[in-house]
């Protein structure tokens, strides 16, 4: 690291979650003293991340914008997380996301980001994860998934389908998603390309989070 850089944030400094969905970063670090700002490409999602930020009285704004095309303001951090990056599906949409999101940060400014193991999936090539049961009575649910592979494997398409009791049987809800298989080395390459140094992955042993992260720091 070069000396007297940031290489953390704490409150109260100013976050950006430019892919907040429901908010579930982005309310719990408004609770602990960040100043937080979000948005989300989904109005349904970002509405809902309201609701939930009026009934647990947290300060935070929430706005409905595209990763590719964020407001002009700066802050100290800009977080993507849960896998958001992966749903830019082509090079170019992946390229505008990383130049939008240096452009909400002043050099040394730092960028978070999760994404799931695609390095892994894709090593282990397999077509889906086998079903859990959550919960208990009434309140089961069983939960699988199942993977469709585009011919090159630079995409793929994730089916998770839940049954829930009903009667003497159960309902099915299928929710499918296209990803992006992006490996850690190809968002490296773009996040050097888009203006940014220092990036360093940290892996679930090492941080504690489930996905891999990666943070590094506009130049």
């Amino acid at each position: 690291m070069i000396p007297g850089r940031r290489t953390s944030v704490a409150p109260p400094a100013t976050l950006y979650d430019c892919t907040c969905g429901i908010g579930t970063q982005a309310l719990p670090l408004a609770a602990k003293g960040f100043r937080v700002n979000g948005s989300d490409l989904s109005a349904a999602a970002v509405e809902r991340a309201r609701a939930e930020a009026r009934e647990r009285g947290v300060d935070v704004r929430l706005d409905v914008a595209d990763v590719r095309a964020l407001p002009s303001r700066r802050f100290d951090a800009v977080l993507a997380c849960h896998n958001s990056l992966p749903h830019l599906l082509t090079d170019a949409d992946l390229a505008a996301a990383v130049r939008s999101v240096r452009g909400c940060l002043d050099p040394g400014g730092l960028f978070l980001a999760s994404i799931r193991d695609y390095d892994a999936i894709l090593r282990d090539g397999t077509s889906g994860v086998m079903p859990v049961v959550h919960g208990t009575g009434a309140r089961r649910r069983i939960v699988g998934q199942a993977r469709e592979w585009a011919p090159d494997r630079r995409t793929v398409e994730i089916n998770v389908f839940i049954l829930r009791p009903k009667g003497d049987g159960w309902t099915t809800a299928v929710r499918s998603t296209t990803y992006r298989t992006l490996r850690r080395d190809e968002l490296t390459t773009v996040l050097t390309a888009g203006g940014f140094d220092e990036v360093r992955w940290l892996m679930p042993a090492e941080s504690g989070y489930y996905q891999p992260v990666v943070l590094a720091r506009a130049e």
